[in-house]
């Protein structure tokens, strides 16, 4: 038995209880999250020997991906979806080992800027590969077609959060 059965097996009781309960889509909401789950789980685990956690990670993907490898603190927070105060204990961990750099922008003391440093490029270059590794095995057997139209429904499915916001 997969370990989704018993999420399905609930649902079907929930169903069953309240017939206007949207079983179908709370099943793909369900599978969302354990995917998601499984997946921090997996990379987690790659993550672990660089002393390093999802959160962490992000943080320093992020910078890496960013024009300059540097964001300011608010959009650092967005782009990683992490609560301010999260951000924070994840920048003070990283600052400590060396790995991201803080501080203002020119003209604006209000705005604090975070930047990787040689030390964290050096560390998510070698990250990167085994995060991509556990990605791919998560999607082994998916044609490019199948992750086009997946992508397509999953960007719908954005929208739709988004205009309900």
């Amino acid at each position: 038995m997969s370990s989704f059965e018993a999420t399905k097996k609930r649902l079907k009781n929930i169903h069953a209880r309240m017939p206007e309960f949207p079983e179908d889509l709370m099943r793909l909401m369900r599978m969302t999250y354990h995917i998601q789950k499984r997946m921090k789980d997996l990379t987690n685990a790659a993550l672990r020997k660089y002393d390093l956690v999802d959160a962490s990670y992000m943080v320093l993907a992020v910078l890496y991906g960013s024009d300059d490898e540097t964001s300011t603190a608010s959009t650092l927070g967005e782009a990683c979806m992490e609560k301010p105060a999260n951000l924070t204990r994840v920048c003070n961990d990283l600052e400590s080992q060396g790995l991201i750099a803080r501080g203002n922008r020119p003209g604006d003391r209000r705005c604090v800027m975070i930047s990787l440093t040689d030390t964290g490029r050096a560390l998510i270059s070698q990250v990167l590969p085994e995060v991509c590794a556990c990605t791919a095995r998560a999607y082994e057997g998916y044609s490019a077609e199948d992750v086009k139209q997946l992508e397509q429904l999953f960007k719908r499915q954005l929208e739709n959060f988004d205009a309900a916001t």
